[in-house]
C-alpha cells in the first residue's frame, strides 16, 4: 500500500512539475519577447498607429 501511494505521489509530482515548468518557460519566452505576436496583438498595434481602419 505504501508503494502504491508513493507511486501515485510520484506521478502527481511529475505532472505538476511538467505543467509548472512549461508555464514558467512560456512566461520567460514571452517576457523576453521571443514569441511572435499573435493576430490580436498585431491588430491592436496597427490600430494604435493608425494603420488599420475600424470600418473595414
Amino acid at each position: 500500500m505504501k508503494q502504491l501511494v508513493s507511486a501515485f505521489m510520484f506521478v502527481l509530482g511529475l505532472g505538476v512539475g511538467l505543467v509548472g515548468g512549461a508555464a514558467l518557460l512560456a512566461y520567460a519566452y514571452q517576457a523576453a519577447g521571443l514569441y511572435p505576436p499573435d493576430d490580436a496583438t498585431i491588430k491592436f498595434i496597427a490600430r494604435e498607429r493608425g494603420w488599420l481602419r475600424d470600418d473595414v
